[in-house]
């Protein structure tokens, strides 16, 4: 089984009319993960909850602004990728 390399959501999302990457424009099959800019550490997102809780038109750099590491806690800088892809 191959590795997956993390990808920026512009790596996936190629356009958007106004710019922005909303969850809704992220196809269902690719992983969500959050990136520890301080620690490196990754951990998978549950894009249900985050659905359910935000709604699927909530723009990913504002979930970013609020996420936290569980390692260090770093609140500041840390970013959603993609980390993995499910089969089609």
């Amino acid at each position: 089984m191959r590795q997956f390399r993390p990808q920026h959501l512009s790596d996936v999302v190629f356009f958007t009319a106004d710019g922005l990457i909303r969850l809704k424009d992220i196809q269902p099959y690719y992983v969500l993960g959050a990136v520890c800019m301080r620690c490196k550490s990754i951990s998978e997102l549950d894009r249900q909850a985050l659905e359910r809780r935000y709604g699927r038109n909530v723009p990913t750099y504002w979930l970013a602004e609020r996420l936290r590491c569980k390692s260090c806690k770093n609140d500041r800088n840390n970013t959603i990728m993609v980390i993995n892809q499910w089969p089609r």
